[in-house]
């Protein structure tokens, strides 16, 4: 995060200090950078160790701040913002402690993650109006919640035989820092001189567990005498997210 400040901040304000705000000869005598905000669905994915899981629909968004040069395709950016990451179990039957059958609800499990990421860009395509770019950065993730609580609440109140299934809202597993790659492509469509918009479609892979647990042992079973183990368990993020976003030119002419 403070790198980001630093580069949206100080490094403006230096250049600001040899270089003047004004419209130059495209390609020539001008040079500048772009902010701006992006944002959209998320589809989640994870890589269990023991269960199979689907796709979750989430959100994200973020501040960016990218590098300009008019003799250049390739840029470079950097963003901050907010991800959820996570994954469901679709609708199941299972044994509570009577013997009955109960149909549980679509279970998601969501974690909220503060996302920064780095990297470069670079155009394509030039179409006239709009120009085809591909992206591959990396990132690094800081979790600050998760919705895991939920389960714990509703085996304790329930007695279901499900929860030996899913992870523990422990910290002692979850893991506080992730981080990843970041690749797809997207389009930029200038909407003016100093405004444009542009579509994003981004994979982004986790190269370390966002949960990592052991095997437990000497758990009540909840389907017959004696105690049983819940297993090894590793969960890794793997998120899909379309975006759209509006950008900001900031730019200046060069003087001798």
């Amino acid at each position: 995060m403070r790198v980001l400040l630093w580069l949206c901040c100080f490094v403006p304000l230096w250049l600001g200090a040899q270089l003047i705000d004004e419209e130059g000869v495209y390609g020539e005598d001008w040079g500048g950078y772009f902010y701006g905000l992006r944002g959209g669905l998320s589809l989640g994915s994870q890589d269990w160790s023991n269960i199979e899981t689907e796709l979750r629909l989430g959100f994200h968004g973020d501040v960016f701040y990218e590098t300009l040069s008019p003799n250049s395709p390739f840029s470079f950016w950097a963003q901050l913002g907010y991800h959820q990451r996570g994954s469901r179990i679709s609708r199941r039957r299972v044994l509570t402690f009577q013997g009955n059958q109960v149909r549980l609800p679509a279970d998601g499990f969501v974690f909220n993650n503060i996302s920064f990421a780095l990297g470069g860009k670079q155009v394509v395509k030039f179409l006239g109006l709009a120009d085809v770019y591909y992206l591959l950065g990396l990132r690094a993730e800081y979790n600050v919640s998760t919705n895991l609580g939920e389960y714990d609440r509703l085996s304790g109140t329930q007695g279901i035989a499900f929860r030996q299934n899913y992870p523990v809202d422990s910290y002692e597993f979850i893991n506080r820092f992730v981080y990843g790659v970041s690749a797809g492509g997207g389009i930029n469509l200038p909407l003016s001189d100093k405004l444009g918009g542009f579509v994003e479609l981004v994979i982004q892979p986790d190269l370390n567990f966002q949960y990592n647990q052991g095997a437990i042992n000497n758990v009540i079973n909840p389907t017959g005498p004696g105690n049983t183990t819940i297993g090894e368990r590793a969960i890794r993020n793997v998120s899909i997210e379309l975006s759209v976003g509006l950008r900001l030119l900031r730019k200046w002419t060069y003087v001798n």
